[in-house]
């Protein structure tokens, strides 16, 4: 077979594993069209289940929020996930590792701050075996094994500068460029060994295009609220300097409102808006993304000290609709999640951790899946 016949093949298995009606071994709900949304939630926000990421100055969601960090500041996220996916035929377990939020930012005037960071907006990795029968010309067939890797993310860079012009008000503009790649790998093996040699072919798909975010952050004694929205440019999907096909960068907007009358306390409501489906055009028909909603509630409050130092205890509720349809049918998922975090060093070194239960589900599709995900943070003041 030539290298075009073997693409075509590559495309009919990727549209294959993002429609197939049951998920098979390797395969998930989560990571479907072109991945896995984590939110952009800096640890500690993780910990309240995304409920004051509005106000948290360590996530890339309002650029308002970085106008408070009054030094140079330097953060960085690990956060693996163990994903289980149980279908008729049994339970798939998978790890999946991410480095989900680089951050850094520096003040260069009087409640003026500039910040610049990546972090991830959609992340795949998922692999996918099937057996077929390949037909020969001679009318003769051979058992054929096909497996479907796709290993890749969409990375949200951000040039952003926040402005705290009174005590009670916080604004901010953001410059984003939304980058990423995707690695398709299709290889076939056959029974006949002796006859027949394995074959496997690779692609890398590129992503890139740009957006517009801003925010406002209103404080104070008893009650602070926020929002943001991004606005989404043209993007762009590439193979070997060949745009091969082109939507949108998904619009959001989002709010928040947190009782703040318990010093160093939150109790929040988030809410926010995704338009997933800007992006439909830019792979296959099957690819399908949903506009879905996004809310949480949480608190981040004061608990014991230890030392000189106080421990914050948080914990949160989630429910939203993920980015892509699996099989024709919207994916809910719904979490629980708890974390803490405290300072050592004199306050210079901050550490954020969280712990977060995910279900996910769609209706008539034979398949539940469950992933526990760790996430830790750590940001210096040098």
């Amino acid at each position: 077979m030539t290298s075009r016949t073997h693409f075509r093949l590559a495309l009919v298995a990727s549209a294959a594993l993002l429609a197939a009606p049951a998920l098979g071994a390797q395969s998930n709900l989560s990571t479907q069209g072109f991945g896995y949304s984590t939110g952009q939630f800096s640890s500690r926000a993780q910990g309240t289940d995304g409920a004051v990421a509005e106000m948290d100055p360590l996530s890339p969601v309002n650029p308002a929020t970085i106008s408070v960090l009054s030094s140079r500041i330097l953060f960085f996220q690990l956060e693996p996930e163990y994903r289980s996916v149980t279908t008729a035929g049994g339970t798939d377990r998978t790890t999946t590792a991410r480095y989900p939020n680089v951050f850094g930012a520096m003040p260069i005037a009087p409640n003026f701050v500039v910040g610049f960071g990546a972090s991830t907006l959609l992340d795949r990795t998922a692999t996918t075996i099937f057996n077929t029968t390949q037909l020969l010309s001679s009318g003769d067939s051979v058992p054929m094994s096909t497996t479907f890797r796709v290993d890749g993310a969409m990375d949200d860079l951000r040039l952003a500068a926040g402005w705290a012009p009174t005590k009670w008000l916080r604004l901010g503009l953001g410059a984003h460029e939304i980058v990423g790649h995707n690695l398709i790998a299709l290889t076939e093996s056959f029974a006949d060994t002796e006859t027949y040699k394995p074959f496997t072919q690779t692609r890398v798909l590129g992503f890139n295009g740009p957006a517009l975010s801003g925010g406002l952050q209103l404080v104070s004694k008893w009650v602070s609220a926020a929002a943001s929205m991004r606005q989404g440019g043209v993007l762009h999907m590439d193979a070997s300097d060949t745009v091969l096909s082109a939507a949108r960068v998904p619009n959001r907007y989002g709010g928040s409102i947190a009782f703040t009358g318990l010093p160093n306390s939150f109790f929040a409501v988030r809410t926010s808006h995704d338009d997933w489906s800007a992006m439909n055009g830019l792979g296959s028909n099957q690819v399908v993304g949903v506009d879905s909603w996004d809310t949480s509630v949480g608190a981040d409050v004061a608990g014991p000290q230890i030392g000189e130092h106080i421990v914050s205890l948080r914990a949160g509720f989630r429910d939203r609709t993920l980015p892509f349809e699996a099989a024709g049918q919207k994916v809910k998922e719904t979490s629980f999640s708890g974390g803490l975090g405290t300072g050592f060093a004199g306050g210079r070194v901050l550490a954020d951790a969280a712990l977060i239960h995910a279900n996910r589900s769609a209706p008539t599709v034979g398949a539940t899946e469950h992933a526990w995900t760790i996430s830790i943070g750590i940001s210096v003041q040098p």
